[in-house]
Parts: structure tokens; C-alpha cells; sequence
């Protein structure tokens, strides 16, 4: 089972009818279609939870995680030690702490409005198709993946073009 704890924190995100529902829906699908579909419907419930918030709003917190003074489409904090779930996977991982709990809170996803937006528009993209590849990028994040080296960065693509597909989402990188 999956939780969305969705926060909307900007006005803005009211532009886009049921955006909740939206979140909540396609973050389920994800889930079914990456590495956590084998353990969350049977030993876990996961939780994800959603900031929804203006450019200015994550200039602020790209700056004083990130010391980037700009705003950024998303940004996800993991709850785990997201380089122990990389060198020994999701389900090792899963494993070791299934004893001690069973109710997961996998970390933070920020999405920031306007520039989700304008990247969409610019991107000649539907806003919800962006959105969607943002939310896929970030759990992916929030579950050990990476890409500040090459090879993982192909890898992480690669895995994100599949759940797209999946999704009938065209390939964020053509």
C-alpha cells in the first residue's frame, strides 16, 4: 500500500484540476512498476510525501540543501541511507529493516510549479507527461538510484523510459 501526504504549498498548483488525485494515482502506478512492487502491497506500507510549491519557495530550499541559489522542476530527500540501498539493492535493504518496522516513509518530493511549467511548455510537453517523468526521476531517487556518474546516469534513464513507456509517457530525452 502506498501513501501520497500531499502539501500544496503555492497557489499555483490549483491551476491543474484534481492535481492530488493526478499525484496519487501515478505514484501508484510507479511503485507498481519499479522495484518496490514486489514488497509494498505484502509487508509494507510506503509513504511519499509531496511538497507542491512555487519557483520562489524552492529557491529557498535548493539554496539551503543544495547551495544553489535557483529554483529546480524537483527535488527528492530520501528517508534511508540512499547509498546502502544502491550497493546492496532495494530488496536486501527492505530485508534488514523488515524486523524492526513495516511502515515506511520514504522520503520528500518537491515539485515546483513554475518551472515545471515552463519547462513543458518549452519542452513541448503535456504538463501532466513532465510532471509524471519528475515523480518517476524522484522515487527513483528516494530508492537508491543515481546519476552523478555516467554509467549510472544511463542506467537511471534507461529505467525511467521503461516505467514511462509503461505509462504511455514518450521518452523525456528524445
Amino acid at each position: 500500500m502506498i501513501i501520497c501526504d500531499i502539501a500544496i504549498k503555492s497557489k499555483k498548483w490549483q491551476k491543474q484540476k484534481n492535481i492530488s488525485e493526478f499525484i496519487e494515482n501515478i505514484t501508484a502506478k510507479i511503485i507498481d512498476l519499479c522495484a518496490l512492487k514486489k514488497f509494498s502491497p505484502k509487508k509494507y506500507v510506503l509513504e511519499i510525501i509531496f511538497s507542491l510549491v512555487s519557483d520562489a519557495q524552492m529557491k529557498k530550499i535548493n539554496f539551503a540543501h543544495r547551495n544553489k541559489n535557483k529554483p529546480t522542476n524537483v527535488l527528492s530527500f530520501a528517508n534511508f541511507d540512499e547509498k546502502k540501498i544502491a550497493e546492496i539493492g532495494i530488496k536486501k535493504f527492505l530485508d534488514e529493516i523488515s524486523n524492526t518496522q513495516n511502515y515506511l516513509v520514504l522520503g520528500d518530493i518537491m515539485l515546483s510549479f513554475e518551472t515545471i511549467e515552463k519547462e513543458a511548455l518549452t519542452q513541448n510537453k503535456k504538463f501532466n507527461d513532465h510532471l509524471a517523468h519528475l515523480i518517476v526521476h524522484a522515487i527513483l531517487h528516494l530508492i537508491g538510484h543515481d546519476h552523478e556518474q555516467e554509467e549510472m546516469a544511463k542506467k537511471m534513464e534507461d529505467l525511467e523510459i521503461k516505467i514511462l513507456k509503461k505509462l504511455k509517457v514518450n521518452n523525456p530525452y528524445c
